[in-house]
């Protein structure tokens, strides 16, 4: 008998769990987070992802202070961040980019707004997927999940079709040791996680105007375990302000 993904994945936590240090399984490499990524899911884990949070509402209140037209999101999985903007303004225009085809028809029948356009494919292709420029390109615990090279491609995309600003809500590295145990640890076990620097990220970018860094308030934030290791998806917001349209 063939178990489920979901049964199999819950005797994974089980197993990291009973250990004290989750050394024992082999890295996955971005490949197979990719097609992890792309399957179909049971309807209760797209209502997990639908699911209105405080951490999304803070966020939605972060995109809507910066006053935009637009707004576009990487990896939007069902739309949940996108209808929690829209709800604060109705009148911004939203778009989403998402690999899994299944969550973008459940988040266009269940979650966004009428007139919202979800498109399926890589943020890494987000230039060639858009038609026309947004005043914000935004992530939020999306980047995380792909690898340096498909990062790489998705900034050099969103800073060419931002006009405003280019948001992270992820898993930010604050500290040189950060960026160095993570990565370590992400090598050695079967994470889907890549921290990064998402400051570093764009300091040097010619059409980056100014970096603004938020922390995340700890009684909206969570955290989960893999293993005896507790970790929270997103460990700060990263504001990329551009300069105006120089690209």
């Amino acid at each position: 008998m063939r178990l489920s993904s979901g049964i199999r994945h819950h005797l994974w936590r089980a197993a990291m769990y009973a250990m004290p240090i989750p050394v024992l399984a082999k890295a996955k490499d971005s490949a197979y987070w990719q097609k992890h990524w792309g399957r179909n899911l049971p309807t209760k884990e797209f209502e997990g992802y639908a699911a209105s949070t405080e951490l999304k509402r803070w966020f939605a209140k972060q995109m809507v202070a910066l006053k935009p037209g637009s707004v576009l999101e990487l990896g939007c999985n069902v739309g949940a961040n996108l209808r929690e903007i829209h709800a604060l303004d109705p009148s911004i225009k939203l778009y989403g980019i998402e690999l899994n085809p299944h969550a973008i028809e459940w988040g266009q029948k269940n979650v966004v707004p009428a007139g919202t356009s979800l498109i399926n494919g890589s943020m890494a292709d987000a230039s060639s997927l858009m038609s026309e420029p947004v005043d914000i390109v935004f992530t939020s615990a999306a980047a995380m999940h792909c690898d340096d090279t498909i990062f790489g491609a998705a900034k050099m995309a969103a800073l060419s079709i931002a006009t405003k600003a280019i948001v992270h809500l992820e898993f930010n590295a604050w500290s040189p040791a950060d960026l160095h145990n993570w990565r370590a640890w992400r090598s050695s076990f079967m994470s889907d996680r890549w921290i990064r620097d998402y400051v570093g990220e764009y300091r040097d970018q010619p059409h980056v105007d100014r970096i603004e860094t938020i922390a995340v308030p700890m009684h909206v934030n969570f955290m989960d375990n893999i293993g005896r290791v507790m970790v929270s998806d997103v460990t700060g917001c990263v504001v990329a302000h551009l300069n105006p349209r120089m690209q």
